[in-house]
């Protein structure tokens, strides 16, 4: 998705950044979460399809709303989303020296500072200077009230990543960290009702007690299968079943060991597509707050298999390690 911010503006915010990125290995410290982490401004809350609406037949064409994929009827899942459904949400973009940008991936607030997301994201371009990101950014092509833009300073991406390719990679550690650079001004990420971070679960928290929890994927993208010219106005989400997908089901689908490789297989019907990657998966959990659960990372095709996440609760050390190291 492009989009064509002002190059001035954008100069007038930021200070040059020098081009950093590491995999250098942090400290051993652990930190606990925000007070005012997972928490929804609106009553916005979507709903799984209903059965008789799912497609079964893969070779029939799926529409798709904010690149979650749906049957021949999606509207019990996907609906746009009115402002703060998704405070937590962040887009990412690549800016090139004409002035234009280009959407590439969702990211997840971690804090004022921190972003997490996909380390595939950065495959092909892992120079901060060339990246920005930005939160409170319900309308993605158009101006929000409470949109936040910031250059992007450092990329962290896992040290034992390993790129998904035909030749033996298999994705595996599919999970980096975005710092953002403050503005001149010295101004972060400011929280508000539109504005705010996620809640991290407990290091390996077990997936199959989330089979009863309402759990969302969520993104900005076409309307319409295959067609760049169909983006919707607002990120749009739907509910997406967490816990039921058999590990045993999993590997045989994508034929490894899947848990091996730090992810979790879910959905199916209800999935994440292209350009999705690097968002999150939340779930509300007994004290009524969300917590990321999974970062959408690969699949095969759209809304036929379950598509793999990038399983949180076995990073939460690592990335409470790197918000300790960043932030003291």
């Amino acid at each position: 998705m492009k989009v064509q911010p002002v190059k001035t503006y954008l100069e007038a915010l930021f200070s040059p950044t020098p081009p950093y990125q590491t995999t250098r290995k942090p400290k051993l410290k652990l930190s606990s979460n925000s007070a005012n982490c997972g928490v929804r401004s609106s009553s916005y809350l979507p709903h799984l399809p209903s059965q008789h609406n799912l497609v079964t037949d893969p070779r029939i064409p799926r529409r798709r709303r904010g690149r979650i994929v749906w049957g021949r009827n999606d509207t019990m899942g996907s609906f746009p989303a009115p402002r703060g459904s998704f405070p937590w949400m962040a887009s990412l973009f690549v800016l090139y020296n004409s002035g234009e940008a280009l959407f590439m991936c969702a990211a997840t607030i971690v804090n004022q500072h921190i972003l997490l997301t996909a380390a595939h994201c950065f495959t092909n371009n892992k120079t901060p200077e060339t990246w920005f990101a930005r939160v409170g950014d319900n309308f993605i092509l158009h101006h929000d009230p409470s949109e936040q833009t910031f250059r992007v300073k450092e990329i962290i991406i896992h040290e034992n990543f390993d790129p998904l390719k035909d030749n033996g990679g298999d994705g595996r550690h599919d999970i980096a960290l975005v710092i953002l650079r403050p503005h001149t001004n010295g101004a972060v990420i400011k929280y508000n009702q539109d504005v705010g971070p996620i809640c991290f679960p407990k290091s390996e928290f077990p997936l199959a007690n989330l089979y009863v929890n309402h759990c969302e994927i969520a993104g900005w993208g076409m309307t319409e299968y295959n067609n760049t010219s169909s983006y919707p106005d607002s990120v749009r989400g739907a509910r997406i079943q967490v816990g039921d997908v058999p590990k045993s089901y999993c590997n045989h689908l994508y034929q490894r060991n899947v848990q091996e490789t730090g992810k979790f297989c879910a959905g199916g019907q209800v999935d994440a597509c292209q350009e999705d990657s690097g968002g999150p998966l939340v779930c509300r959990l007994d004290d009524q707050r969300y917590y990321i659960i999974g970062i959408v990372s690969s699949g095969k095709g759209c809304g036929v298999y379950p598509g793999l996440y990038t399983e949180v609760s076995k990073y939460s050390n690592w990335v409470m390690n790197w918000v300790n190291e960043i932030t003291s």
